[in-house]
C-alpha cells in the first residue's frame, strides 16, 4: 500500500504533463489511483487550483472503493482543517487497556508538523494521530475506523507501539 501512495506522490510531481481530462475519466471509471492523484492534486494545488472540497470528494470516492490510503488522506485533511479553524493548543490524556496513562499536549503548530510527517509515513506521527482518533482529542471526537487505518499504517512502517495497540485492542481480528 505504501508503494501505491508513493507512486501517487511521484505522479503528482509529474502531474503538469498529464492530461487532466484523461485522469478525470479514469476516476469516473472507478480507478482508485486516479482518484487519489486527483485528491492529492486538489489538496496541494498541483496542476489544478487548490480546492479542499474537491480533494475531499476524490479521496472519499477512493475510500468508498476500499482505499485505506484515502481513509488516511481524509483523516489528515480533516485534522488540518480543524487546526486551521481552531488554531489553539489541544490537551488530552489517554489510557490504553490498563497501560499507564499517556499525557498528550500539542500546540496547533506541533499538530501541523505531525500531520506533515504522517503524510511522509513517519511511524511516530501516524501513531500519534491514531491515538488522537482512537480516544478523541480536545473537541475531536473518536473515530475508530480512522484510528484503525492509522494504527495499521504505523505498524506497517515499524511502529512497535501501534503493533501493541492492535494486539491489545484485537483490531487484527476485525
Amino acid at each position: 500500500m505504501r508503494k501505491v501512495f508513493l507512486i501517487v506522490i511521484l505522479s503528482i510531481f509529474i502531474f503538469g504533463g498529464m492530461d487532466l481530462s484523461k485522469l478525470k475519466e479514469a476516476a469516473r471509471k472507478g480507478d482508485k489511483q486516479a482518484l487519489m492523484e486527483l485528491g492529492f492534486a486538489y489538496e496541494n494545488g498541483q496542476g489544478v487550483e487548490k480546492d479542499l472540497n474537491m480533494a475531499k470528494k476524490y479521496y472519499s470516492q477512493a475510500k468508498e472503493l476500499g482505499s485505506e490510503d484515502a481513509q488516511i488522506a481524509l483523516s489528515l485533511l480533516q485534522l488540518s482543517s480543524h487546526i486551521d479553524k481552531k488554531g489553539v493548543s489541544i490537551n488530552n490524556s489517554v489510557k490504553i487497556d490498563g497501560d499507564t496513562q499517556i499525557k498528550i499536549n500539542l500546540s496547533a503548530s506541533d499538530l501541523k508538523d505531525t500531520i506533515k510527517k504522517a503524510k511522509k509515513f513517519d511511524k511516530d506521527a501516524l501513531y500519534t494521530l491514531a491515538v488522537i482518533y482512537d480516544n478523541g482529542f480536545g473537541d475531536i471526537k473518536p473515530d475508530k475506523k480512522r484510528a484503525l487505518a492509522l494504527y495499521k499504517k504505523a505498524a506497517e512502517n515499524g511502529s512497535k507501539k501501534a503493533q501493541r495497540v492492535l494486539e491489545l485492542k484485537k483490531y487484527n481480528e476485525k
